[in-house]
């Protein structure tokens, strides 16, 4: 297939000058920089290029990095002398994942290489793979480069945690923030999407702790064991502990729901996770939610048959009037108004409770083969892996896939095993 050429964005880090240049999806950075040089009147050890993040290396392809028609690319001024260009042009060429043996790893597969997924509103309206990107925390600029990168979702959710430095003219930040954006359609560089930090590619090959298959893609949930649900059956789990009103209000996170096996501190954290049960369903969530939080602060239910909206009448109050459908009942026994002494007992002041029995409660057995953080450590344990360049052993500790050999100094990805570039980055930096 030919080259595929689109106009990209070249933003000077001084915000004076910006470009507009024509490239192909085959072209090397060199090749970019000989077209900035060619507009900006630069020399070539008077500049670098910096995308997500990272600084870009002359061998590597803009298909690599995964730079699109409305990517801006940040053109960093200063002087870094010949050395650095010459390293540059040194360093090993990017090699495609078809050409490097995987020995016992198996090659991920086709479509699947993401590890982060995120809830896109608009226009996709459902889960979808995410791609990581990075900007300094005072200017919002995508000019800034990280000191190290992140080892795991803590640092990425985490404000303020990562530091590195930005390279808008005299901004002076040194605080990260990560941000991400949905990577099935082209974007914008301001547009973002929540990320479902959650639920991640099974590369550890954990079972589901409800059907025990291990599927390409788990939902993980917070427990000090991590136990994981395939999206399929973490789908029909919250569908069905929405009907029997199964969740519950937690101070901090709201209407929410803990892992199966009633594992505490497990609680879904961030409420778009539940978006992917669809927009009916997620409307009934919201509502439900709210219809809680009302009990909890003395509010009171329409008792009149197919209404049940919510109400929360003064203290004191007796005579309440539905602002739905108009009923007029009593507040203290829920029948219709009537003055002098209730004939009946109170109700319950709660929204209504199914009773069907869980079906979700996972049996010891399940419990045990579902723990993703057991999973994980084992599957590091066992699988070290061989630099790509010289062949050295290397064992993996941290969450970051960004690997660098201690031997040859090469820099490759540990679940590609090609040398480090702007997609590895994007896609799965960590897990």
């Amino acid at each position: 297939m030919g080259d595929t050429y689109f106009p990209v964005s070249v933003k000077e880090s001084n915000g004076r000058n910006n470009y507009m240049i024509q490239v192909g999806t085959k072209w090397s950075v060199a090749h970019v920089k000989q077209a900035v040089l060619e507009q900006s009147g630069l020399q070539p050890n008077q500049f670098k290029l910096v995308f997500a993040g990272m600084e870009l290396k002359d061998h590597m392809t803009l298909e690599d990095i995964g730079v699109q028609s409305t990517s801006t690319l940040h053109c960093v001024r200063g002087n870094f002398g010949g050395a650095s260009v010459q390293m540059e042009r040194s360093a090993p060429p990017s090699r495609p994942l078809h050409q490097v043996s995987l020995g016992t790893i198996e090659k991920p597969p086709e479509g699947q290489k993401t590890h982060f997924y995120v809830f896109c509103k608009k226009p996709c309206g459902a889960m979808a793979p995410g791609k990581l990107r990075v900007r300094c925390a005072r200017c919002k600029d995508t000019s800034f480069i990280l000191a190290n990168g992140p080892s795991g979702w803590e640092d990425v959710l985490t404000p303020q945690r990562m530091r590195g430095r930005c390279n808008n003219g005299n901004c002076g930040g040194n605080t990260a923030e990560f941000y991400f954006k949905c990577a099935n359609h082209q974007t914008l560089d301001d547009d973002s999407s929540v990320p479902l930090y959650m639920i991640r590619a099974n590369d550890v090959q954990v079972d589901c702790i409800t059907c025990l298959a291990s599927r390409e893609v788990v939902v993980v949930f917070g427990c000090d064991t991590g136990h994981s649900m395939c999206v399929a059956c973490f789908v029909d789990y919250i569908e069905d502990a929405l009907n029997n009103r199964r969740f519950t209000e937690h101070l901090q996170f709201g209407y929410t729901i803990q892992c199966p096996a009633g594992c505490g501190g497990s609680e879904v954290k961030e409420i778009h996770h539940f978006r992917i049960m669809g927009p009916k369903n997620y409307e009934r969530y919201q509502r439900f939610g709210a219809e809680e939080c009302l009990r909890q602060m003395g509010g009171i239910f329409c008792p009149r048959a197919g209404c049940g909206n919510g109400l929360l009448p003064e203290p004191g109050q007796r005579r309440v009037e539905c602002n739905e459908c108009r009923h007029v009942f009593c507040a203290r026994c829920q029948n219709p108004y009537h003055t002098g002494a209730c004939n009946t007992a109170p109700a319950a002041q709660q929204a209504p409770q199914a009773e069907n029995p869980n079906r979700f409660t996972p049996n010891p057995h399940n419990i045990q083969r579902a723990q993703w953080n057991e999973a994980n450590e084992r599957y590091v344990r066992e699988h070290s892996k061989r630099c790509p360049q010289c062949n050295v052993p290397i064992e993996k500790n941290e969450g970051c896939n960004h690997m660098t050999c201690t031997f040859c100094k090469f820099e490759f990805c540990w679940l590609c095993l090609i040398q480090w570039n702007g997609e590895c980055q994007s896609s799965h930096w960590f897990h």
